[in-house]
């Protein structure tokens, strides 16, 4: 519409995933360059074990924020293809049942408007396994 031109779509999106990657590779510096020798120099090594699973918790909380900000960008670019073409998309009925929830709940964006808290939901519905796509280990 007459807005289009002042509107961003998802680059503050694209921009929050790119830091959130960058903050991931960081703390995939090896914890152990950070070791301090202890006890009077007795002790070379202190383990670094705990740094590490925290900073891999993290990583792991980066991975998810980056997937859902990819979903919602992939829905979204989906949708207006479709809109554009007027052709199915062949997908899988577990796939076809994710994008129908989010068509439920995430209003295509045509206009700026904080995600902030829509990222956040879906952030939660991925952690929850909302949808069948996830395989458990036989």
């Amino acid at each position: 519409g007459e807005r289009k031109s002042i509107n961003h779509g998802f680059k503050a999106v694209q921009i929050g995933c790119s830091a959130w990657t960058a903050e991931a590779l960081k703390l995939t510096m090896p914890a152990s360059v950070f070791s301090r020798s202890t006890e009077c120099h007795n002790q070379d090594k202190v383990s670094m074990g705990t740094i590490a699973a925290r900073d891999c918790i993290r990583i792991l909380e980066l991975t998810e924020q980056v997937v859902v900000a990819t979903l919602l960008a992939a829905y979204q670019g989906v949708e207006l293809r479709k809109r554009i073409t007027d052709k199915p998309v062949n997908s899988s009925a577990d796939v076809l049942k994710m994008t129908e929830s989010l068509a439920e709940q995430f209003e295509l964006l045509t206009e700026d408007r904080p995600l902030e808290p829509e990222l956040r939901y879906w952030l939660a519905q991925l952690r929850l396994k909302v949808w069948n796509l996830y395989q458990e280990p036989a």
